[in-house]
């Protein structure tokens, strides 16, 4: 990932890889919605701020975690309220439709794993 470059080959007349990013975020469809996890090092906020800035109209969350980069996994219910939200109010039409027929299945949120990476007590030990 630390070599990819959305901006090579794309950025016509700038200087800088900052403001060649910039132009090129500046030509994606409008709103977005870019979401970061506040203690992650590996895609830090920071970053997260700035394709926010230069894509159109995006909308940005920041999630409060302990957890670092693997607050993306972790911080699952938080993520899907957001993400929710976005598509509720891009996407309304599809949202007001009425469900002709209910669902079958649990969907309530479980928090368990073969291997325990997504259990909630192992990471705060």
């Amino acid at each position: 990932m630390d070599t990819h470059d959305v901006a090579r080959g794309r950025a016509v007349g700038v200087e800088g890889e900052s403001q060649a990013l910039a132009q090129v975020l500046a030509t994606l469809p409008p709103r977005a919605l870019v979401i970061g996890i506040a203690t992650d090092g590996l895609f830090t906020t920071t970053e997260q701020r700035e394709l926010a800035t230069h894509i159109p109209d995006a909308d940005l969350v920041v999630i409060p975690s302990p957890d670092g980069h693997d607050g993306f996994l972790l911080e699952f219910e938080q993520i899907n309220t957001h993400v929710q939200r976005f598509l509720k109010r891009e996407f309304p039409e599809i949202y007001e439709k009425e469900v002709e027929e209910p669902m079958e299945g649990d969907f309530e949120v479980k928090k368990t794993s073969v291997f325990g990476e997504a259990e909630v007590d192992i990471t705060r030990w």
